[in-house]
């Protein structure tokens, strides 16, 4: 019976992963630190390792490093609450054959254990890659960026193409660039063409040019959707031919433009091997804080410049258009302007500056309530019988709001109560029931 080792702290997790690994004919053997799970694979053989990243006494990344060094290592698959760009890579450079993301889909993991768990088509990969300068500014709490780095790094150590999709200043370039920069297969070459950018004319020599420049390297195709229907020809040509990767970016949904009869149907799928969906800013207000602080920290290296919480109010109010590239140009705005360490709001550009108004807070309550309009709507199945008790609603919105608040307090509950003028043996007593924090 082939054997799998679980390296997980959390035992309702460990013991619903155990539950899979038995119902696909496997044995569990479940470690709740990283020290027990070394210990457990150098007594044992195992032919599979499910590895949690944040374990209680070390690394799950450290963990890693000692079970490959194992003479004929077992396949490891990663799973983490806190998915980085960082990490992902990591884990990838580390020999981790995946990389799965909390909250897990374990109808979604099924396959996945099951392949590597059937000796004959079991696959052990590793990479290999450059360190990335860039990768600093790929910030991501965010369940939509988490699953975008879980994907970059997949890209990174396969040689397919890469279709980048999202709204324009959302990180699409830079995606790209480390994912060619952390190539296990190293290219040195690194051609750009813009195809949004050529003259109509001129754009078929451009693009020869630059399909026969990146043989043996990596092309990267911006706004892929702009190629007029002879060049997109050429262009899925070229990948048949192979010798050169290609990836390619778009800010215009290209299932669209094939419905329009503007995009090859086929050039479609040859790009969109790995998709890399990056999200609008908007869509991820809980990275701004990172990111801007990031981007200021940039913009003046000689200056220690903090946000106060009223400019951060301002930036988590705005709807950014322009999504990460506007953030970093107000970022070198504030930082032009502030004459000492604290960016205020009046510091930001006008529009940002202007953003929490009378009207901005109904625009915000409008927000909350499409939210709980939609969350909502998932719990009620139209029956009246099936609408929860009210008080186990409230007790779900208040779980996520006090989850949310301890985390914007820095896991202090003492200063969560004196922020909230709230009794402190109140609030801890609902942090436990809640939570069930102590």
């Amino acid at each position: 019976m082939s054997r799998v080792l679980i390296i997980e702290d959390e035992y309702a997790l460990a013991a619903a992963l155990s539950t899979l690994v038995r119902r696909l004919g496997a044995e569990p053997v479940v470690a709740a630190s990283g020290q027990g799970g070394i210990e457990k694979a150098q007594r044992q053989r195992f032919d599979l390792v499910l590895l949690d990243i944040g374990l209680p006494d070390m690394s799950g990344l450290e963990v890693l490093s000692v079970l490959r060094e194992a003479e004929e290592p077992p396949p490891v698959l990663i799973i983490t609450a806190h998915g980085t760009l960082e990490n992902a890579l990591e884990a990838r450079k580390r020999g981790a054959h995946d990389y799965f993301l909390k909250p897990l889909n374990l109808a979604e993991m099924q396959p996945c254990l099951r392949a590597l768990l059937q000796p004959a088509t079991a696959e052990k990969i590793g990479m290999t890659g450059k360190s990335v300068t860039d990768q600093a500014l790929m910030i991501g709490a965010a369940q939509g960026m988490q699953r975008c780095f879980a994907v970059i790094a997949q890209a990174c150590a396969a040689a397919a193409p890469v279709l980048l999709s999202g709204p324009r200043g959302s990180g699409k370039t830079l995606a790209a660039q480390v994912i060619h920069r952390n190539s296990a297969q190293a290219p040195t070459a690194w051609i750009v063409f813009r195809a949004d950018e050529w003259p109509e004319m001129e754009m078929e020599n451009a693009l020869t040019n630059a399909l026969e420049s990146a043989r043996s390297g990596t092309l990267l195709i911006e706004e892929v959707g702009t190629l007029p229907l002879p060049l997109q020809a050429l262009v899925s040509r070229a990948i048949s031919e192979g010798g050169r990767r290609v990836l390619a970016t778009t800010s215009v949904p290209l299932l669209d433009l094939i419905a329009a009869g503007r995009f090859r149907e086929d050039l479609y799928y040859q790009l969109a091997v790995l998709q890399v969906a990056l999200p609008a800013l908007s869509e991820r207000v809980e990275d701004i804080t990172a990111l801007a602080c990031f981007l200021l920290g940039r913009s003046a290296p000689d200056r220690k410049l903090t946000l106060a919480p009223e400019a951060l109010a301002h930036l988590k109010a705005y709807a950014w258009p322009g999504n990460v590239r506007e953030l970093a140009t107000a970022m070198q705005h504030a930082a032009a302007v502030c004459p000492n360490s604290l960016v205020l709001s009046r510091h930001l550009p006008e529009a940002i500056a202007t953003s929490i108004q009378d009207g901005a807070s109904i625009h915000l309550d409008d927000a909350l309530n499409r939210a709980l309009t939609a969350w909502l709507d998932q719990r009620v199945t139209g029956h009246e019988e099936a609408l929860p008790e009210y008080d186990v609603l409230l007790a779900q919105v208040e779980k996520q709001m006090l989850a949310s608040l301890l985390e914007r307090f820095e896991d202090k509950p003492t200063r969560l109560a004196t922020a909230l003028n709230m009794n402190r043996a109140t609030l801890r007593r609902k942090l436990r029931e809640l939570l069930g924090r102590e």
